[in-house]
């Protein structure tokens, strides 16, 4: 190594070392003790450097040697000259050993850049992807203004000192790519479709003057939101409107959680309708037309939930913002009439007819089996219900209507049901809309004519592909939805007496004997089922318990505890069915200011959440975080993995989020 390079490498500190011993000679003046102390520690302080130094001047020149030998001399002036940033670093420290000139450049540390760590000058930079046999670093990094792509290697210093790895990295520019990708990305179209959900109850015993001024005020909150966007905003039909806009606006309404559906709440009719909207949004398509086709998916989707609310139908999932609002009542009947007419076309043309419910079939779901089978066997069709007889909460109408003759064979279980059905077998899926939650998936997938009646609200997985669809959320109950459509499929003469307290049974169950979430049809549905014959003191025994039942709820009732906001979470570790901690859920909102409660219990290999609402607490939206699914007033979770306390854990989580939802939307 030449003087140059010595002279380099040694940082000149003797200097120092001179001035301590000046000072320790003053010192002797004073107190030649002192000064002795003095030069002893003087002298070894000088021999410990020395020792450091040799060392340092060994290991830079090992590294220099290093290089020098990797590379040859026209590679090094390339290598130099090289217009992408490169530097070379120590892999074990990241402490940089040499840099070219366009590094240097690029960071700004034009002198510096040596004996730097890769670190301080680029923290969001992992070199682990090296370690790991990678040859370029997952993701863009960002220096400055600058964006890179990295690529890099290893490369060993000396095959005898494998802890002196170097690591070489080039720094490939892609800044003017990655802008452009934004500002394409920015601008991809977004096509969101807005319908006022309620425009019939809005119109209806208005004037001319109180239409229009109420169509004026809705028209001018949709105006005002769409207002900072650069979009395109028309109305199209009397209750629908077409919004399309860039990604970059779209952004920033969704940050906003479509405020839009709060201002419009504010807007009420004479008679006290408050108006809600529904927003089906279709985004990342490869066109408009699929966007467009999103949108409406998604509006189905958002109308099918009960409305007030927004959802957004990407090409993989959907998201969901707001719906805290109850549904509304509709008072026409008009959609059961249609599909009623529908649904005995279907059973005329089928070779037999299968009814199907959900897993832990409850009386709702049995009772609108049970109606579906007496439609049928009014046309003179083969009928099945297909039900686990050891896995339902229906056990006590289960063996009420296998006592009668006309059910004699009726019900059967999944694997049979797959022996009976062919090419075209009708199946009737009742109480749910999730292909995962039906009481056999095999048998969905293999009929390919299916049929869906239920109320609760669609979540993101759904049937598809039915042939008849009659979903209604605003439904106290599947049994009230099968009792109207009865009405046009069925003369009120030949409903068997079981089969009228059976569709009872199921309207008393969801609607917590007629207290929550009932409307004026779900009182018709009720009167109808009386005149065909139900008694309700027989259905009220349905739903007596006994001591061993009734002690086991109270124990429930005590582990439980105050949230919040009146809603209540108990959580037991003692294994109970279904149908006493549904019970216990159902008991808690007797209790004064409790508004929802939420029961966690376990349930062989499974964690069961069981909640309930007196309708002022959407807790399908409490479930739906915990993977479940329901309706408004009353919804579940199944979790197959995790202990009752990380279940509770988690069903708090749930519970503060939706609080903390519906206090924003306050």
């Amino acid at each position: 190594m030449d003087k140059r390079l010595k002279k380099l490498l040694q940082p000149g500190h003797q200097f120092y070392f001179i001035i301590f011993l000046l000072f320790v000679l003053a010192c002797a003046y004073i107190s030649i003790p002192l000064a002795v102390v003095g030069a002893l520690l003087d002298g070894f302080l000088f021999l410990l450097y020395q020792y450091r130094e040799r060392t340092r001047r060994r290991d830079i020149i090992r590294y220099m040697q290093t290089v020098t030998l990797s590379i040859g001399n026209a590679t090094h002036a390339s290598i130099t000259r090289f217009p992408m940033p490169t530097a070379i670093a120590q892999a074990a420290t990241g402490e940089i050993v040499w840099t070219n000139d366009a590094f240097c450049e690029t960071t700004g540390h034009f002198e510096s850049a040596l004996n730097e760590k890769l670190s301080d000058l680029a923290p969001e930079l992992d070199t682990r992807w090296l370690a790991e046999g990678k040859s370029q670093y997952p993701g863009e990094l960002r220096i400055g203004k600058n964006t890179f792509w990295v690529f890099g290697n290893l490369m060993s210093a000396n095959e005898s000192h494998p802890e002196e790895t170097l690591m070489l990295i080039y720094f490939v520019p892609c800044t003017e790519l990655t802008e452009l990708r934004a500002r394409y990305t920015d601008s991809r179209p977004v096509v969101a479709i807005i319908s006022i959900d309620n425009y019939e109850e809005l119109m209806k015993e208005a004037t001319d003057s109180e239409k229009s001024s109420i169509l004026a005020d809705i028209d001018k909150k949709i105006s005002e939101w769409t207002r900072e966007s650069r979009a395109l905003l028309r109305k199209y039909d009397r209750d629908k409107y077409v919004f399309v806009l860039e990604d970059a606006d779209f952004e920033k309404l969704q940050k906003k959680k479509f405020s839009v559906l709060e201002s419009v709440r504010q807007i009420q009719s004479r008679s006290g309708v408050l108006a809600t909207l529904s927003i089906g949004i279709g985004k990342d398509g490869e066109s408009y037309e699929e966007n467009w086709r999103n949108a409406g998916v998604a509006l189905d989707m958002a109308l099918s939930r009960g409305g007030d609310q927004a959802v957004i139908k990407t090409r993989y999932n959907f998201d969901f913002f707001g719906g805290l609002s109850k549904e509304l009542e509709k008072h026409t009947k008009v959609k059961s009439r249609v599909v009623a007419s529908a649904l005995v076309q279907l059973i005329r043309d089928s070779s037999n007819v299968m009814v199907m419910g959900h897993k832990m079939s409850d009386m709702d779901a049995f009772g609108a089996a049970v109606g579906m089978a007496c439609a049928v066997r009014h046309r003179d069709k083969p009928v099945y219900i297909v039900i686990n007889e050891e896995r339902t909460m229906a056990r006590d109408l289960v063996e009420k209507i296998k006592a009668v003759p006309e059910y004699e064979d009726v019900l059967i279980g999944p694997e049979e049901a797959m022996v009976k059905c062919d090419f075209n077998t009708l199946l009737i899926v009742v109480d749910t809309n999730r292909p995962d939650y039906v009481e056999s998936p095999p048998l969905l997938q293999s009929i390919n004519k299916v049929a869906v009646v239920d109320h609760h609200r669609r979540a993101a997985s759904y049937i598809e592909n039915f042939a008849v669809n009659l979903h209604e959320p605003y439904a106290s109950s599947t049994c009230e939805l099968v009792s109207e459509m009865l009405q046009y499929m069925v003369p009120t003469s030949e409903i068997l007496k079981v089969e009228a307290e059976c569709m009872l049974a199921g309207i008393y169950l969801d609607t917590k004997g007629f207290k929550v979430k009932t409307g004026v049809r779900t009182f018709e549905a009720a009167a109808y089922l009386k005149r065909a014959g139900a008694e309700m003191s027989q259905v009220m025994k349905l739903f007596q318990c006994s001591f061993d039942e009734y002690i086991a709820q109270q124990r429930i009732i005590a582990c439980a505890r105050d949230c919040g906001d009146g809603i209540v979470l108990a959580a037991t570790k003692d294994e109970v069915d279904r149908a006493t901690a549904a019970k216990a859920a159902d008991n808690l909102l007797n209790i004064n200011g409790v508004r929802a409660s939420v029961v966690v219990f376990p349930n062989g290999d499974d964690i069961i959440v069981s909640a309930r609402s007196d309708g002022t607490v959407n807790v399908q939206l409490i479930m739906e975080y915990l993977g479940g699914g329901g309706n408004h007033s009353s919804a579940g979770a199944q979790i197959m993995h995790g202990s009752v306390r990380e279940v509770e854990v988690d069903a708090q989580n749930a519970i503060a989020r939706y609080q903390k939802s519906e206090a924003e939307e306050d």
